[in-house]
């Protein structure tokens, strides 16, 4: 029972066993009925044969037509070949044999639908029945011309499929999402027939894919999506035991880990992993997981539709061998790597589907291309100007964004070449209407702002008056809204606004608002992924308790900063920082306490640092800082600044404060070292001096004597 009820879960019932069994029963008997010319004066026996021939061959395409695909295995073309070639045979007998010239049509249509192995089975069986019961010189005729027609017709037939398939498919129709089976992991493709948009959709989600494998440990990545007919098939993967994975199959998740994640649309994190068979469906092998990570795939830009309207259409699981393999940054970073697929696929479906004029759909298209092919912001916003300039009769385009902190926004993009000095310039959000379109989250427009008694101030009375705002009469500003797939964070986070405006009282119709609006949603979508690509590269770099970046990304920057000091001559310097006796805090008052200081560490350099500057755990108890353009006088006066700063950092017990000191060491390319090498070397031996010397000081490589360098 175990074994069937697994079977039901791994594969639909048209590839069931006992349907096989049933569908060649079948055949073999509507093959004994046409020899027993059974069907010229139908009976009960041959009409009941009939009824369930018809119903067998109508339910057959029905599940072939739901799911989409031009793909479909050998077996299957081969059964719905013989099923519609039984079919032909049955009327031509009620009919006689005058119908038989529609068999000239009937191979090649099943060549087309079916493929070469379809239309060689139809030829052979009504070959072996005509030959067998009708045998003559006619017959050998009529199958010689029909297999002449077969292979001119079939091959004219298979040489536009691709072309009328792609066709067929782009123009269906239906709530479902439509994914078809050729950008599924599992068909088979010939890439050189591929449809260019399809082929960079895959090539683009595989991408996404090696980016998590990178990120997250693991040891297989698999993607999930829901096909028109319900059934989920395997899309991509990654895993380093990818021939134990089931490509193949179609299924339901009616249970387990996969039909929690998608029952409760929320992230599961297993641990613990109980029911293999059953859990792991991916594998067609047993493979000893220990941890696994599913993520739920989802709309969520669709302001217009409730949650519970919203519908999953695929997953991505990432699983390992390792049970703690998985905490609260790989969950994060899976979810934004998710939020980024989801990206992919709505662009790829909108640009499908979305039809607008044909100056306007030549420049949406170009505009969502170029938003594909970059998660840089800069990027990101000059083509939005770009586009906005081109698409709408407008005297002034400018866009902003709103600062992190809120309050105010900064103006990031204006049309005018000549005002690029005004960049990034705060705007207020009171009594300006950015700062109404920001905090309302509504886009506002109208025909002339300057007969407004109110909110007359687009960006400010000064910023106005540097780009000449008050000659701009009819005005539109549109909002960035945020997208995520967050269900529980139901708020519109604004990230900016773009703003349209034309000198004469020309105001704004619905279309031009409704195109502003598709503008801002795509590209929000792109900001939003940009965003969180940067998240998810902060996470690969930072180190999770001190919030500094890691050993790895601190190497990267130090070669980084000595190559950049030789191209300008500057010279640079690296600060080591050790917290002195650390090994007895973890002894006394416990590792707990070591961690708080350590964190608190990590605070005060983010604080106490320029933006230039370079703070890294290096490892343990010991953090560098990379310090840019800074000779050996300046790197003292940062190295004081910061022990001032860290004094503020001690250990509470039992009501008592109990200090802790720091040493460094300091060494300044090129005077101290010719190569990345030697700074950490001489910084290091520097830190070493400090502690020799009585800790909680500040040593400059250069300050020690020769005396002190040869012990």
């Amino acid at each position: 029972m175990k074994k069937y009820t697994d079977l039901k879960n791994k594969i639909t019932y048209s590839n069931f066993l006992l349907g096989k069994v049933l569908i060649l029963l079948l055949s073999a008997l509507i093959f004994v009925l046409i020899y027993q010319n059974s069907f010229h004066s139908l009976n009960f026996y041959s009409a009941l044969a009939t009824l369930l021939l018809l119903a067998t061959a109508g339910y057959r395409t029905f599940q072939f037509v739901r799911t989409g695909s031009r793909d479909i295995p050998l077996l299957e073309s081969l059964e719905l070949s013989i099923l519609y070639t039984l079919v032909f045979e049955i009327f031509l007998e009620i009919f006689g044999n005058d119908i038989f010239p529609l068999s000239f049509l009937l191979v090649p249509v099943l060549i087309y639908g079916f493929g070469w192995a379809g239309g060689i089975i139809s030829f052979l069986v009504i070959s072996i029945l005509h030959v067998s019961m009708h045998f003559g010189a006619g017959t050998l005729v009529e199958l010689s011309l029909l297999m002449i027609t077969t292979v001119v017709i079939g091959y004219l037939l298979r040489g536009n499929k691709e072309r009328l398939g792609s066709y067929m498919f782009q123009r269906s129709s239906g709530k479902n999402i439509i994914l078809p089976a050729m950008i599924s992991g599992g068909a088979e493709r010939n890439d050189s027939v591929e449809p260019v948009g399809v082929k960079a959709l895959k090539s683009e989600i595989r991408n996404t894919l090696g980016i998590l494998c990178d990120l997250v440990p693991n040891h297989s990545i698999v993607l999930y999506m829901k096909m028109d007919d319900g059934l989920y098939a395997i899309t991509d993967f990654i895993s380093k035991s990818k021939d134990y994975i089931d490509r193949g199959q179609r299924l339901n998740f009616r249970g387990g880990y996969l039909g929690w994640v998608l029952k409760t649309k929320t992230q599961v994190l297993i641990t613990s992993i109980k029911n293999v068979r059953k859990n792991l469906i991916y594998y067609n092998k047993n493979v000893p997981i220990k941890a696994l990570l599913a993520t739920p795939l989802f709309f969520k830009g669709d302001r217009e539709k409730s949650e519970s309207e919203e519908k999953i259409f695929g997953m991505l699981i990432v699983d390992s061998f390792q049970q703690d393999a998985f905490g609260d940054k790989e969950k994060l970073i899976v979810s934004l790597i998710s939020d980024r697929i989801v990206e992919i696929i709505d662009r790829f479906l909108l640009s499908e589907k979305v039809y607008l004029s044909s100056q306007e759909l030549n420049s949406f298209y170009d505009f969502t291309q170029k938003l594909n092919s970059t998660s840089d912001v800069d990027v990101i916003l000059d083509h939005i100007i770009d586009t906005l300039t081109r698409l709408f009769e407008a005297d002034f385009v400018g866009i902003s964004l709103v600062d992190e902190e809120g309050g105010y926004s900064n103006l990031k993009r204006v049309s005018e070449a000549m005002k690029g000095h005004l960049e990034d310039k705060e705007i207020p959000h009171d009594d300006t209407l950015i700062g109404f379109v920001a905090e309302s989250g509504k886009h506002f427009h109208f025909d002339d702002i300057s007969a407004r008694s109110q909110y007359r101030s687009v960006f400010g009375k000064e910023i106005d008056f540097a780009l000449g705002i008050k000659n701009i009469k009819s005005v539109l500003i549109y909002p960035f809204h945020e997208t995520f797939q967050d269900v529980e964070n139901v708020e519109q986070v604004v990230l900016g606004c773009v703003v349209i405006g034309r000198r004469t009282k020309n105001p704004f119709n619905a279309g031009e608002i409704s195109l502003a609006k598709i503008i801002c949603r795509e590209s929000a979508k792109s900001m939003t992924s940009s965003l969180n690509f940067q998240k998810v590269k902060e996470l690969a770099i930072r180190d999770g308790l001190t919030g500094l970046y890691n050993h790895r990304h601190f190497q990267e920057m130090l070669s980084y900063t000595i190559v950049h000091s030789d191209r300008y001559t500057a010279q640079a310097s690296l600060l080591m920082i050790d917290v002195d006796d650390l090994k007895i805090i973890n002894d006394t008052y416990g590792h707990q306490a070591g961690d708080t200081v350590l964190s608190s560490i990590g605070h005060v350099l983010s604080e106490t640092l320029r933006k230039v500057d370079i703070p890294a755990r290096y490892g343990g108890d010991e953090f560098a800082v990379i310090l840019p353009n800074t000779n050996k006088p300046g790197s003292i006066a940062v190295a004081e600044k910061i022990r001032s700063r860290l004094k503020r950092v001690s250990l509470r017990s039992d009501s008592r404060e109990i200090p802790v000191t720091f040493s460094m060491g300091i060494a300044t390319y090129p005077q101290c070292a010719a190569s990345k090498e030697l700074l950490i070397e001489k910084s290091d031996r520097a830190l070493y001096e400090s502690k020799n010397h009585g800790k909680n000081k500040i040593t400059h490589y250069e300050d020690i004597s020769l005396e002190e360098l040869g012990s």
